[in-house]
């Protein structure tokens, strides 16, 4: 598996806050270089976050197979790190909002499922 990862670009974020009642979404922080596969998400992907409450139209979604630990956004999609992608369908930041462990001693990795980010969130 490690032969078709190739280096990947993360953008994280300093931890967000309360502010009066309200969820304030960290700033940015430095991006970092991570070793990856990303390939576009299969279809029981989309119909499962299509179940989430949060209402998002998710446009596209993407697999990100790494043995690195990246931060998964918060259940309602808050903070988390975002893979910038260049390549495939549709460019453009992908927030991750899932993550599988598979960790069977053979090639230990992590498997995360990313949406794409409509222009508006990507502050």
């Amino acid at each position: 598996m490690s032969s078709f990862r190739r280096p990947q670009t993360i953008r994280t974020r300093l931890p967000g806050s309360r502010k009066r009642g309200r969820w304030k979404e960290g700033e940015p922080d430095q991006d970092k270089t991570i070793l990856a596969s990303v390939q576009p998400a299969k279809t029981g992907d989309y119909d499962q976050l299509q179940a989430n409450p949060e209402g998002r139209r998710v446009r596209a979604a993407v697999r990100i197979y790494t043995s690195e630990v990246l931060d998964v956004a918060g259940q309602d999609w808050t903070n988390g790190d975002r893979l910038v992608w260049g390549a495939g369908p549709v460019e453009g930041e992908y927030l991750l909002v899932g993550v599988a462990p598979w960790q069977s001693g053979v090639i230990p990795h992590y498997r995360y499922l990313a949406v794409l980010l409509a222009t508006s969130e990507m502050h």
